[in-house]
């Protein structure tokens, strides 16, 4: 039987879903159908994570597997782009069955086929790199048959909408998926207010600006996505994705520019804008060797060209003398190759996890701005090793270990190289069901980004330019 929900909120927010397997909740308003799913889910706590899992109430009531994910805890809803965030902030990783998934993929899980959920505020070792929580939802086979939904939030008096739509369908042991998101915003009048006050050859400086901008971005993403899974045998998935972002920024405006207390009236504009398509193959296969071992290889590709530019001017009223002139122009050709090798030994009473992980991103610029021409090319490479130890007798629960990363960044004018032993240990006794003393600690490097490393710049305002330090290096991040 398959039931179509529709449901119209303040925003103009309109949602469509349909399922071959539903509930119909029509009549039943979200809040009740959070705290009845709050009330059947049970949580059970390890060391190293919390697992959750649901009542067949709670499975019911849901509409999709996202509806779960929004109740836990440690989880909430952000409104603005309307996915699932952590309470304690930072970079949040999800997966379906140990694989990396979308919201929208998240979405298309019916809320029978979520056998449980697993919460990692201290995440493995394979993904301690990339995430600050991961969370892995486990399902089981669904069954022959079409899923798809669509959701539309947009604002009545301003340029705000958030759109996406997908679709899977599943038969036997492949399943295919198609996804499309789009968030687009155009203010016309937004208003930008920028003081800059700084002391500069003993002397004390302060700039006011007031301007008017036509703002806007268009970010959009597609996916196709093909999976093959046979249970206690192996997984494989393929999937193509493309971004498309493009946005930009025309103001015009005024600032009072202060000089030891002496004031002076400057005119300024300012015109951004930066857009690129990004296509990206992502191939994934798992094999199950035997009952106690399995490997994993993750192989990720991008290539694109990202155009950037920026035209921004200030002079005196009175006098019509130019303050600054900034005209940048950048387009930056990358390419970006992800790999990955995990293993998996299951002992008795612990799990062994083992693998390597490399990262590189090359990419060539070609710049104009205020110091002339240039062409230069920058590359980031990083590279993880990593074993871990996990295990359990009887209340005494561990998670011991050890990672060794290595950090190669070269710019334009500078290169790093830097070896970090990155070591993780975790340690924790249940004196009961719901109290549990817990210790952590942990220690990783971190590798600046792009904007930190580049050499371009930018004027921001009178006697003040933007620019990166090539000769920047990483630096610890340690969490207890």
């Amino acid at each position: 039987m398959r039931k179509i929900f529709l449901s119209v909120c303040t925003l103009s927010v309109v949602i469509i879903s349909a399922q071959d397997k539903s509930t119909d909740t029509a009549g039943i308003k979200t809040k009740d159908i959070e705290q009845v799913i709050i009330k059947s889910q049970h949580k059970k706590q390890y060391a190293d994570k919390a697992v959750y899992t649901f009542d067949q109430e709670a499975l019911k009531k849901a509409r999709y597997a996202k509806d779960l994910l929004k109740t836990l805890p440690e989880l909430q809803l952000d409104p603005v782009s309307n996915t699932i965030i952590s309470t304690k902030g930072g970079a949040t990783l999800f997966l379906i069955n140990g694989i990396e998934a979308t919201d929208m993929q998240i979405r298309s899980i019916q809320p029978a086929e979520v056998l449980k959920v697993e919460y990692y505020d201290n995440p493995p070792a394979r993904w301690a790199t990339r995430a600050d929580i991961v969370v892995n939802i486990l399902t089981r086979n669904p069954e022959t048959g079409l899923v798809f939904g669509t959701d539309l939030t947009s604002a009545l008096n301003t340029g705000f909408i958030n759109g996406s739509a997908y679709a899977g369908y599943t038969k036997g042991k492949n399943d295919f998926g198609l996804e499309y998101s789009i968030n687009l915003r155009d203010y016309h009048k937004r208003n930008v207010e920028s003081i800059y006050d700084y002391t500069l050859n003993n002397s004390h400086y302060r700039s006011e600006e007031n301007r008017k901008e036509h703002f806007g971005y268009t970010d959009q993403h597609i996916a196709l996505r093909y999976t093959r899974s046979l249970p206690d045998n192996y997984i494989f998935q393929a999937k193509l994705e493309a971004q498309l972002l493009s946005n930009f920024a025309k103001g015009n405006g005024y600032s009072t520019f202060l000089k030891d207390g002496s004031p002076e009236d400057h005119a300024m504009f300012k015109n951004t804008s930066s857009g690129y398509t990004a296509p990206t193959i992502d191939l994934y296969f798992s094999k199950k060797l035997n009952k106690k071992n399995e490997l994993s290889v993750n192989l990720v590709g991008s290539h694109y060209t990202t155009e950037s530019s920026e035209l921004a001017r200030e002079w005196v009223i009175a006098s019509g003398n130019s303050v600054y002139d900034n005209d940048m122009q950048l387009d930056a050709r990358q390419t970006g190759i992800v790999g990955e090798l995990a293993h998996v030994y299951e002992f008795g009473k612990g799990k062994l996890s083992s693998g390597y992980r490399i990262s590189n991103t090359s990419i060539s610029n070609d710049l104009e701005n205020l110091a002339g021409f240039s062409e230069y090319s920058v590359n980031y490479l990083e590279q993880y090793f990593y074993t871990e130890y996990s295990g359990k007798k009887d209340k005494f629960s561990y998670r011991l270990g050890a990672g060794l990363t290595n950090i190669h960044n070269k710019s334009a004018e500078n290169t790093f190289d830097e070896w970090t032993f990155t070591p993780k240990v975790i340690l924790s006794y249940q004196f009961t069901n719901n109290q549990t003393l817990r210790f952590t600690s942990s220690y990783r490097p971190q590798s600046p980004g792009s904007n930190a490393l580049s050499s371009n710049i930018v004027q921001m305002a009178p006697n003040i330019v933007q620019r990166g330090k090539p000769v920047f290096k990483g630096f610890p991040k340690i969490r207890k």
